[in-house]
């Protein structure tokens, strides 16, 4: 979970334009607040809150959310049969890849859409590649490495999934979304939305970081911009990777204001929020959550939910 994305020099900003004017743009965001809101989930997850049962109640109570985003789901693993649930509730997925086999991933994939058509919706490249280097054949990238420029077998991944995703008549109109914040440029030809996380600080004005999206997709050559995750915690201390933690009154007010500033924009895509349910306990990644461990809604749902019109 990066802070904050690299600064753009002017001549990225420049580039990038140019490129963007010379492309097809994407279409635009969906209509209603509702449809243009993710939320993170770990239907993989099966020991924690992460059930069939306590997450389609979750998404209704948030306003009737129908986005979900998560890991790709495997074959014959227990969660198999939370994510097939969800999409038979109209839940459609943004999937974050792992960095396995290609063919074993797609299969994966073509047997989810065998299950449920139209499932899927986007498929990320693998998550912060810059804190979760990637290896990739024989090939393993620098920590941080992604932040720089240097990130070669990210790359390797990125162009072979892109040539055999394209190269299969069920899976190649899926929207790929670029892996988060650095490196847009080079992962622009072979992604349909760049992609940031944001965890702001207190201090952080909102707007004019919402404001900078718009230059950070056309790094890309891109007219829009998922972000994949937005969050604010209520666990942990000052030490926090992300930002210091927030009350649960403060998180919700917040992260109402948070939707309401990122939805305001159009080449917001679609903004996730990180995440669904809080896990227990008193860490920082474990309070995150729209909801408590004990199912309860935190503040944040209502006041969301107020901001969504639903």
């Amino acid at each position: 979970m990066p802070p904050e994305p690299f600064p753009l020099s002017r001549r990225h900003l420049i580039a990038g334009a140019a490129a963007a004017a010379s492309l097809p743009a994407v279409a635009r965001g969906a209509s209603t607040p509702v449809q243009r809101m993710m939320v993170q989930g770990r239907p993989q997850d099966t020991g924690s809150p992460y059930k069939l049962a306590n997450i389609l109640p979750a998404l209704d109570k948030l306003g009737g959310v129908r986005k979900m985003r998560c890991r790709e789901p495997f074959r014959g693993t227990a969660g198999w049969a939370t994510y097939v649930g969800l999409a038979r509730a109209g839940v459609q997925f943004c999937f974050t890849l792992s960095v396995r086999n290609i063919q074993t991933t797609l299969g994966d994939l073509r047997a989810f859409l065998d299950t449920v058509p139209g499932s899927i919706w986007a498929i990320e490249f693998p998550n912060e590649p810059d804190l979760n280097p990637v290896t990739y054949n024989g090939v393993t990238d620098k920590r941080l490495g992604f932040r720089t420029g240097d990130a070669p077998a990210l790359m390797a991944f990125i162009k072979d999934f892109h040539a055999a995703i394209k190269a299969d008549a069920r899976l190649r109109t899926i929207p790929l979304i670029a892996s988060n914040d650095y490196m847009q440029a080079q992962q622009g030809p072979f992604s349909a939305y760049a992609n940031t996380h944001i965890y702001p600080r207190l201090q952080t004005d909102v707007e004019a970081r919402v404001g900078s999206l718009q230059a950070l997709a056309a790094q890309g050559g891109h007219s829009q911009v998922v972000i994949t995750e937005w969050g604010r915690t209520t666990g942990g201390g000052t030490a926090n990777v992300t930002s210091p933690p927030v009350s649960l009154a403060d998180q919700g007010r917040l992260l109402a204001s948070d939707v309401r500033a990122a939805l305001a924009r159009p080449y917001v895509y679609t903004m996730s929020l990180y995440e669904l349910f809080a896990w227990g306990g008193t860490s920082e990644m474990n309070n995150f959550g729209l909801f408590n461990a004990d199912l309860s809604a935190r503040p944040a749902v209502a006041a969301i939910r107020a901001v969504l019109g639903a």
